[in-house]
């Protein structure tokens, strides 16, 4: 009778064992700010291929080029509050403006485009927020009611690159959210812990202009990865 009721109890634990083990555990949060690459002196080199150009109904212009990404300083800007890394674009023929990378706590903001008015000072639009610590299938959103952008984490990946093959590579889906109707971007980021963007595809739609961008890492100078 004891050794029954032992077995039923045996039983009963390797089955209740079993069942744990299909209880799905809660997502390790593998990617925090600090993988996000911001150091001085590092360099990413992209092949571009851009058909973004003025809405008209001839051919689109495409525009294939090498850029080269280098952090070159810190910058204060004192109308914004902004503690920044300067990015600077270089083209092969002329020098791109330049972008900024902003980290606020667990946020990083990039800069993708800027300007300046008719007072002098910074406009900045297209900016970026990339929330840490995320994996697969977390989302966030920054900025205000009216604009500001919603990211996904839509996949992991392996990718070749000209470089190297990653074996984790994480593909985040960003999208601008904005008033204007007119105004679009759907903007995809192929991202290596520790190493940077390697990959970006964008279509943006404006009032004035429509097209694609991608880019492409084929080279890179990282002191930390």
């Amino acid at each position: 009778m004891n050794y029954r009721i032992a077995s039923l109890i045996i039983s009963l634990l390797l089955v209740l064992a079993s069942c744990q083990k299909e209880v799905p555990l809660a997502p390790i949060k593998t990617v925090t700010v600090s993988d996000f690459p911001n150091a001085l002196g590092s360099t990413w080199v992209y092949h571009v291929i851009d058909s973004l150009q003025p809405i008209d109904p001839n051919k689109p212009e495409i525009k294939i080029d090498t850029v080269t990404t280098t952090i070159d300083r810190h910058t204060t800007i004192q109308e914004l509050g902004l503690e920044a890394t300067v990015w600077t674009y270089q083209l092969r023929n002329r020098a791109f403006p330049i972008k900024l990378v902003e980290i606020n706590g667990n946020t990083v903001y990039l800069y993708w485009n800027y300007g300046v008015d008719s007072t002098g000072q910074f406009t900045f639009f297209g900016k970026i927020g990339l929330v840490f610590p995320f994996d697969y299938r977390d989302t966030w959103q920054t900025g205000g009611f009216v604009s500001g952008d919603k990211t996904t984490v839509i996949d992991t990946i392996a990718l070749r690159l000209p470089t190297a093959l990653y074996p984790k590579v994480y593909v985040l889906k960003n999208e601008r959210r904005t008033s204007i109707e007119s105004d679009k971007r759907i903007m995809t980021l192929w991202f290596v812990p520790k190493l940077g963007i390697v990959k970006i595809h964008s279509h943006e739609e404006h009032a004035q202009s429509v097209g694609d961008t991608t880019w492409i890492m084929v080279d890179h100078n990282n002191p930390n990865f």
